[in-house]
């Protein structure tokens, strides 16, 4: 895909988005942080490299913890993460431990490994 790229003529792709694509994201520096085949051996929190995990906390904190309200101030706010969130986690946890819950997405990919060795 990249020489269909690096053939285009100059009317199709400016010269300068070449030079930044090979200075940015295509070349050996690059490689190995976007390319799947160099990211064998991590878990989720190391694969995510997007702000997938914040966004996904983000939307727990609006619409579970937060009721679905769209400004809190900012003590309430302290409230919800110190009590509220703790405990949630905490039970969750604990319900994980015993059994009542499934695994969290790093234990399960773990798992989903083992067995396909």
């Amino acid at each position: 895909m990249w020489s269909q790229i690096e053939g285009l003529h100059s009317n199709q792709c400016p010269a300068s988005v070449l030079l930044y694509l090979r200075q940015y994201w295509v070349n050996d520096e690059w490689k190995p942080l976007w390319a799947t085949y160099f990211r064998q051996e991590r878990s989720i929190f190391e694969e995510s490299e997007t702000n997938m995990l914040v966004e996904a906390w983000h939307h727990l904190l609006k619409t579970y913890f937060g009721d679905g309200k769209r400004n809190r101030r900012v003590d309430h706010l302290i409230h919800i993460l110190t009590v509220v969130a703790m405990q949630y986690f905490k039970a969750r946890h604990q319900a994980q431990l015993a059994g009542l819950h499934g695994y969290n997405l790093e234990q399960t990919a773990r798992l989903d490994i083992a067995k396909r060795a």
